[in-house]
Parts: structure tokens; C-alpha cells; sequence
């Protein structure tokens, strides 16, 4: 089920209960070993909670749910974050390209969809090549996963054919160079045909002195992000994929910046609301063109109206939304606006959360 799925599924669920158990975890051996013992711990709270606050006769299904749900949990498949989203009638799990500040369990009348949300907002298509010394592969990955290997009439390229034939050049440093640049050149123009039909930028694991000649004889070194140092020992997709994952957060993180500018420039215009009331209101009537949330915001509020929301302090009960961030941000992203979780907004008064408008 796509993230986009999953999000309607969630939002739209209408059962009394619903338990979110959201941990952080790990892709590696040995240190997911403590992801199992960290997920049965949290569904252990969670059934001891929901045994304190509900009859023990209402919960047999979501109790043996939990249960079967920890059980049948492989870890090795983990990534940043793992999330649980179990009630009468859904039973989801999911695993997030990032890690989650709501580790714990959350226990309400809506599903703690941040998570997903987060993904969704965030999620970023690019491309790896990996350029070692037996040819040349290209990856599609999404957030922290490589999706599948390029196989097309270009990709994979072979080991390097232009080499020398001449002995009495064999040591003609020049001479090898250029014969090295040939090959860069034609994988560069396989990757330019590749990216120009994807749209989408590269990130090359390389040696150094690779990644220079390659940036001299590419046509368009825009479409690269840069290169990470290869490790020959290392070189699988499972690999890979972390390494990558972590070079592109820093990408999203300089992306932000070009958020707090646009946000600094909207304060100006007037063009910025930062009363939860007033952005319900705007979210709702599709103006939202980017909501903007701190990662510790976390508000529980009482659904009054269709137009009206009331902040409390318990967050079970009738029409209560345990964290009105994720409603909001199902508004906007719906209304073809942007949902953004960030450390912190750099600007105090629109602290902890702000919704730039369109007008």
C-alpha cells in the first residue's frame, strides 16, 4: 500500500480505539536485536494501558492483534523508524525513511499519523550510480530505499573496455586518462538520457579522482549531487542505500532554508498565520500553500465544529484529534499545499507551528 494510501486509510478510520506504537530502529545486525526487544516492550504498555482505560471484554480483537502483530515482525527488514497503527478493524505496519520523536505508544480515537505524513512531505526520488572497478550500475531510490536497478539498453555498463592496446604507451599517463575520461563520457551521456526522461539528480559512490574526471567531461554536472567514496567491500544496494539516505538528508535539510526564506518573505505580505484556530479555518478552505511544524509539536485538540477546534489536555475521548498537526497537514497536502517537519523554526514567532498562504 502506497504512503498516500495508507494516510486515507488512517485519517479516515472511525473505531473507539486506536493504538499507534512508534519506535526508533535500525537496518543492521546486531544493533536491530534491540529493536525486538524495544517493540515487544511498547506492546506490552500498550495492552496494559488499554486494560486500565477500556473493559477487558472490548478489547479481546485489538489485544490478540498486538500480540500477532509483535510476533510476526521482522526485523531485519527495519529502517529509521518502525510504526504500528492497530484497531478493530485495521491492522498496519509501517517503516519510515526517518526517525520519529513520538516513540512510544499513543493510544486515542485517530491513529498518530505524523509518520506517514512526514514521509509523504518528504519524500525525495534520486539516483545512485555506482562506479567500481567491474562497470557501472545505476539505482532509482526513494527516501532511504533503492526501489530497483536500472536495466534498460545502457545500464549496466560494462567494466572499462577503453583501455590501452599501444605498448608503447602503456605508460603514458595522459594517454590513460583519456582513455579513462572516454568511458566516464559515455556513462555520463547514458545517465543524461536516463535523467532527462526521470527528472531526477545523481549520487555518484566513486573514487575521488573518478568523480573529477567524470565532472570534466559531463555535459551537464548539474544532475549530479555529488559523490561518496566508494568501498569496494561494500558495494550491494542494502549497502548503499544507508549511506546515500544519509548524504540526502543533509540535501533536505539545505532545502528547508529555502522554506524559512519564503516564510520570512510571507511574514512581510501578511501571508503567514500561526493561531491553530485560524490555520483549521485556512487549511480547511484549501488556502495552505506550505505548513511548517516543529518535530516536538505535538497538540491534542476537541473538534467542536466543522469550523471550530477547542485545545485540551486528554487526548481520548469523542471527536478528539491527538495531534491536530497531522489533520491539518491532511488538509493542506489534500489542497495541493506541503507539509514540513523541521528541528526548528528559525523564526520565534512562528513557533512551533505556521502556515504560509496563498492569499
Amino acid at each position: 500500500m502506497s504512503e498516500e494510501k495508507l494516510l486515507q486509510t488512517l485519517i479516515r478510520t472511525q473505531d473507539e480505539v486506536c493504538v499507534t506504537i512508534s519506535v526508533n530502529t535500525h537496518r543492521t545486525h546486531p544493533d536491530n536485536l534491540n529493536d525486538r526487544i524495544k517493540i515487544k516492550n511498547f506492546t506490552k504498555e500498550a495492552i496494559d494501558r488499554l486494560l486500565e482505560k477500556f473493559e477487558k471484554r472490548t478489547l479481546s480483537n485489538i489485544i490478540g492483534r498486538l500480540e500477532q502483530v509483535e510476533q510476526e515482525i521482522d526485523v531485519n527488514y527495519n529502517l529509521e523508524s518502525l510504526h504500528l497503527f492497530i484497531s478493530d478493524t485495521v491492522v498496519e505496519v509501517f517503516r519510515s525513511s526517518w526517525e520519529t520523536s513520538q516513540e512510544g505508544v499513543h493510544i486515542s480515537g485517530n491513529f498518530a499519523v505524523r509518520p506517514v505524513i512526514k514521509e509523504i512531505g518528504r519524500q525525495t526520488h534520486y539516483l545512485i550510480m555506482l562506479l567500481s572497478q567491474s562497470g557501472i550500475k545505476l539505482y532509482t531510490a526513494l527516501n532511504g530505499s533503492i526501489v530497483r536497478e536500472v536495466q534498460n539498453e545502457e545500464f549496466p555498463i560494462d567494466e572499462n573496455r577503453f583501455y590501452n592496446t599501444l605498448p608503447d604507451r602503456s605508460s603514458d599517463a595522459k594517454h590513460l586518462d583519456d582513455l579513462l575520461r572516454e568511458y566516464l563520457n559515455r556513462a555520463d551521456k547514458a545517465l543524461i538520457n536516463y535523467s532527462n526522461e526521470e527528472k531526477l539528480k545523481t549520487l555518484v559512490f566513486c573514487t575521488e579522482d573518478n568523480y573529477s574526471k567524470l565532472m570534466q567531461v559531463a555535459d551537464r554536472p548539474s544532475v549530479y549531487y555529488g559523490y561518496l567514496p566508494i568501498d569496494y567491500n561494500n558495494v550491494e544496494p542494502h549497502q548503499l542505500e544507508a549511506r546515500a539516505w544519509d548524504f540526502m538528508k543533509q540535501e533536505l535539510e539545505r532545502k528547508n532554508e529555502d522554506y524559512f526564506g519564503e516564510l520570512e518573505s510571507a511574514i512581510g505580505q501578511g501571508l503567514v498565520l500561526t493561531d491553530l484556530q485560524e490555520i483549521y479555518r485556512a487549511a480547511q478552505d484549501g488556502k495552505g500553500d506550505f505548513l511548517i511544524v516543529q518535530e516536538s509539536f505535538h497538540q491534542a485538540v476537541k473538534l467542536v465544529s466543522d469550523r471550530d477546534i477547542e485545545i485540551v489536555e486528554d487526548n481520548v475521548g469523542k471527536n478528539i484529534v491527538d495531534d491536530i498537526s497531522s489533520l491539518l497537514a491532511l488538509f493542506v497536502e489534500e489542497r495541493g499545499g506541503q507539509t514540513l517537519y523541521v528541528p526548528e523554526i528559525p523564526n520565534p514567532e512562528c513557533r512551533p507551528i505556521a502556515l504560509k498562504i496563498r492569499y
